[in-house]
């Protein structure tokens, strides 16, 4: 089963009116963004901690592995936390781009024994996107590597970022449990997790497909556009 929803751009979507309405839209975009940076990575990085406590008199080697893992992740987070106080992005992400960063993400130590690949076609190390397009894509890869992970317990995932002219697309794959996804769903305003991804999409004009059968993985596509006038 497939649920697709195709949004409009975002000079159709109906806009906040007035201070209420700009702290609304406010509060949404922070919430989002925590659940899909700093709450993500400390999840994971508790994740660590716990398997490292399980594995102190049995394998000390393997619990200071773990604790070392856990330890950068929590520098991760803090660093998240700092750019969002100052509305600025993923300190790698705004240092070397996306691509940089994705590779970054699949390099994550696999604490659910997921393995991420990462592949990438149409776009440089060095060449980036424009700097919202990027934040997007990165949050939402950084989203579906994480619920494969935690929710799906896959054991392999990929991520595949292809850009051509006028358009990025980013796919998350993953062969875990799936789950039913339900044809035509409408997604919440202001959710996180999936619904936010889709919110990511429609604010950049762009669209979010999520494909997932029960016993059979999850694959997660978004289009989002980009300047003709971008050179790559």
């Amino acid at each position: 089963a497939a649920g697709r929803r195709m949004t409009p751009a975002v000079h159709d979507r109906p806009s906040s009116d007035g201070p209420a309405g700009a702290r609304e839209d406010e509060r949404r975009r922070l919430a989002r963004d925590l659940h899909d940076g700093p709450a993500q990575t400390l999840a994971a990085a508790l994740f660590g901690v716990d398997l490292a406590v399980n594995a102190l008199d049995r394998a000390p080697a393997t619990a200071r592995e773990e604790l070392l893992a856990a330890r950068t992740l929590v520098r991760d987070a803090l660093d998240d936390v700092r750019a969002l106080m100052t509305g600025l992005r993923p300190r790698l992400l705004e240092e070397r781009g996306l691509v940089v960063a994705l590779h970054a993400l699949g390099a994550m130590p696999p604490l659910w024994g997921t393995a991420v690949l990462v592949e990438i076609e149409g776009i440089g190390t060095e060449e980036r996107l424009p700097a919202e397009v990027e934040l997007a894509l990165f949050r939402i890869a950084q989203e579906g590597v994480s619920n494969a992970r935690r929710h799906g317990a896959a054991s392999h995932a990929r991520v595949s970022l292809r850009v051509d002219r006028g358009v990025a697309q980013l796919r998350v794959v993953d062969d875990g449990r799936g789950f039913l996804c339900e044809p035509g769903i409408a997604w919440p305003a202001g959710g996180e997790g999936l619904p936010g991804m889709h919110e990511r999409a429609e604010l950049l004009g762009g669209t979010l497909r999520v494909e997932s059968v029960p016993g059979a993985g999850t694959r997660i596509e978004v289009t989002l556009p980009l300047p003709l006038s971008l050179h790559l």
